[in-house]
């Protein structure tokens, strides 16, 4: 397996840090990310291709299920 150093400022080292699993690498934590970039990919994409008919009850339930998962 080859290995690759990067060099980041340390404020963005300590950013990913806090964002990073507590028991996962810096190489498994860039994979998760460059494999869920893709998915935002796809969103972006049907950006607009679709019409909500109750954008504000849609919303609400968006709010209650954060929450529902935060505690």
């Amino acid at each position: 397996m080859t290995f690759k150093t990067i060099t980041i400022k340390e404020d963005i080292y300590n950013m990913l840090l806090s964002i990073k699993g507590t028991n996962e690498s810096f190489s498994n934590f860039f994979e998760r990310l460059v494999k869920s970039r893709s998915n935002i990919d796809k969103l972006r994409e049907l950006s607009g291709s679709f019409e909500f008919r109750n954008k504000e009850a849609l919303l609400r339930e968006l709010s209650k299920k954060r929450e529902e998962i935060r505690y």
